[in-house]
């Protein structure tokens, strides 16, 4: 039988009881959905959202001139950066680390701080590698986007100018005002020559260390036996005809200031020509840019006696900072020693990464106005691998002060620090080795900075410590 349909005027029946209770439960949990999610969204919570992350740009040479020395710098960037994080990164966010090739090349090194600002959204770079670069990429890229340089190895006493840099330039390693003078005092009061011949590479490094040197060299009264230096181009395929004007006045040593890209070609033709130009026969002093030991053995491939071979740099001073420096970046590189600049690059990213915190931002001006705070006294002292001691004493805004793997990095006001340095050389098994210590005391202080060029004062000779070998290596 078929069920009788209602009439048109009845009035509608309720819902079923059981079907109004789902109703009311899919309700509920609708409302509880909403709820949880604004709670892990954060509409309920009072935390603060997280604050930025720290974008720490590392522009050095890969390839290149430099390349002897970029690779293993970028470790020594690496190894601060996963300390950092692994102690709490800056304002608790993980420091994010982008790396790109300066390929020693100025106009590469613009395109690729260019890169890093625009693409990455760096707040600061670690870099360049040489002051060719660092010049024109703090001049036309790095000041006008508000974000701060700190160089490890830029060293050209160009780089002391606030006009140029605006502020957003800083180095861990010391000018070549210093190290000019040290050549020059080594040469003329330990070394006793007083005929000397300077070559150079052709850019700002080059030139201002070169300068330096010979001003220094001639005020204690020694004799550059060319007017000026022998600039050289270091692009070029031959240097014969540079080598046979630097010794056509017959000096009695020769100051090299050059990288191992043009250091191979210039000391192999110099071997090359020895048989025929005896008087070519005379002691070579390099800079810094040249102490590099896979350079050395590319000379001794070439047929030198590099155990005659003296040089000048900076350098870390003898102690347990440096040491414990050393082990940790051989624990974290598989037992590699440190290469040249490694430890400035490690302290740049330190000094970087306190000033953020310290200034509580990641903004470039930001941690550009903190980093002379956090690199001197007073304060806490901050070693290597201490973050979280650094953690500590910032947390109730109080100071820091950095003492870094290549000693005490306290910024001046143009961004510059002193340092120690060292007269190095090569051994009887042909590694570099360190022949005498200068401690920063005994270098002159005035007249070293400026844009205006280097006012030498007469000065007596440096107090070196000899040494037999280099804790370091």
């Amino acid at each position: 039988m078929e069920e009788q349909s209602s009439s048109s005027g009845e009035a509608p029946k309720p819902a079923p009881r059981g079907r109004a209770l789902w109703i009311v439960v899919a309700v509920l949990i609708v409302i509880v959905v909403v709820v949880l999610a604004a709670a892990v969204g954060g509409l309920f919570s009072p935390t603060a959202p997280a604050k930025p992350q720290l974008r720490i740009g590392v522009l050095l040479s890969q390839t290149g001139a430099l390349s002897q020395y970029g690779p293993g710098d970028t470790k020594g960037a690496k190894l601060a950066v996963d300390q950092i994080n692994a102690a709490g990164g800056v304002l608790g966010q993980p420091v994010l680390m982008f790396v790109e090739d300066d390929q020693t090349d100025s106009t590469a090194a613009v395109a690729a701080a260019t890169k890093l600002i625009t693409v990455n959204h760096v707040n600061a770079i670690v870099g360049a590698q040489f002051s060719g670069g660092s010049i024109p990429i703090v001049s036309s890229v790095a000041k006008k986007n508000f974000v701060p340089m700190v160089s490890p190895s830029a060293t050209s006493p160009a780089l002391s100018n606030l006009s140029l840099t605006g502020g957003y330039f800083f180095r861990t390693a010391p000018s070549d005002a210093l190290q000019g003078v040290v050549a020059a005092n080594y040469l003329y009061g330990n070394l006793s020559y007083r005929y000397l011949a300077v070559i150079a590479r052709d850019d700002s490094y080059g030139r201002g260390l070169a300068g330096v040197a010979t001003t220094k060299f001639r005020a204690l009264g020694g004799t550059i036996n060319q007017t000026q230096p022998v600039i050289i181009n270091p692009s070029a395929a031959n240097f014969d005809a540079d080598l046979t004007n630097l010794f056509s006045t017959n000096p009695e040593a020769v100051y090299f200031v050059g990288f191992p890209g043009e250091g191979i070609t210039v000391m192999s033709n110099w071997q090359n020509g020895l048989s025929s130009h005896p008087g070519w026969n005379r002691p070579w002093i390099f800079s810094e840019g040249l102490k590099s030991q896979a350079f050395m053995d590319q000379l001794r491939t070439a047929g030198l006696d590099v155990t005659k071979i003296l040089g000048t740099a900076p350098v870390s001073p003898f102690g347990p900072i440096e040491d414990s420096f050393v082990a940790q970046y051989k624990a974290n590189n598989s037992g590699q020693t440190p290469v040249l600049y490694a430890d400035y690059t490690y302290d740049a990213v330190y000094l970087i990464a306190l000033a953020a915190q310290k200034a509580g931002s990641v903004n470039g001006t930001a941690i550009r106005d903190q980093l002379r705070t956090v690199s001197m006294a007073p304060g806490t002292v901050i070693k290597p691998g201490q973050w979280a001691s650094a953690l500590t004493a910032l947390s109730g805004g109080g100071d820091v002060n950095w003492e870094g793997a290549a000693g005490s990095e306290d910024f001046d006001a143009n961004g510059d620090v002193r340092g120690s340095y060292e007269v190095w050389g090569v051994n009887s098994t042909f590694q570099i080795v360190r022949v005498a210590f200068i401690p920063d005391s005994s270098i002159p202080t005035s007249g070293f900075y400026g844009a205006q060029g280097v006012s030498m004062p007469q000065a007596s000779f440096l107090q070196v410590q000899a040494v037999g070998e280099s804790r370091r290596h």
